[in-house]
């Protein structure tokens, strides 16, 4: 009888510690793979954010505009990374916040926009698609069983033409 329960520790020790084992690892292997995920997306988060600051910047640098209209700018934001605002409504805008607005600089303005824009629909792209692989690796099996953190990567696209259409730049 005594033979049988140390056969019977012996078996399950030779089979349940491998297993252990190999959970352990692939679970050290599937955390690590989410955290790679999470940071990549904060990153993009960043910068994405960012663009938002670095396009008023510029404009207020190079328009001479006041910080005072910023508010007017969050309106107009939107419309300049999509595409959809007109040469004669942004150069309006910046007329009526400031006159004395340089007509030189409209050209180098709005490469410069346009470089950003290429920029944001870039990274919110590669943002779309960190979510859809953090969904996968979420939902996969063993993954799921062994991920420690099981929130969702959040985040809200604004939408652009791209993102409306399947239009690229």
């Amino acid at each position: 009888m005594i033979g049988w329960i140390i056969l019977l520790i012996i078996l399950a020790t030779m089979f349940l510690l491998p297993i252990g084992i190999v959970a352990h690892f692939l679970s050290v292997h599937y955390n690590r793979q989410d955290k790679q995920l999470r940071d990549e997306a904060e990153a993009h988060r960043k910068i994405l954010e960012g663009t938002y600051d670095y396009i008023w910047n510029n404009i207020k640098q190079r328009t001479g505009i006041r910080e005072e209209y910023r508010r007017s700018f969050n309106n107009i934001y939107p419309d300049l990374l999509n595409k959809s605002i007109d040469n004669e409504n942004f150069i309006n805008w910046i007329l009526d916040c400031n006159i004395d607005f340089d007509p030189q600089e409209y050209k180098p303005l709005l490469e410069l926009i346009i470089m950003a824009r290429e920029k944001f629909v870039f990274h919110q792209i590669r943002m779309e698609n960190l979510i859809r692989e953090h969904r996968v690796l979420l939902s996969g099996k063993p993954a799921k069983w062994l991920i420690r953190d099981k929130s969702a990567i959040v985040y809200v696209p604004m939408e652009t033409d791209y993102t409306r259409w399947g239009r690229s730049i």
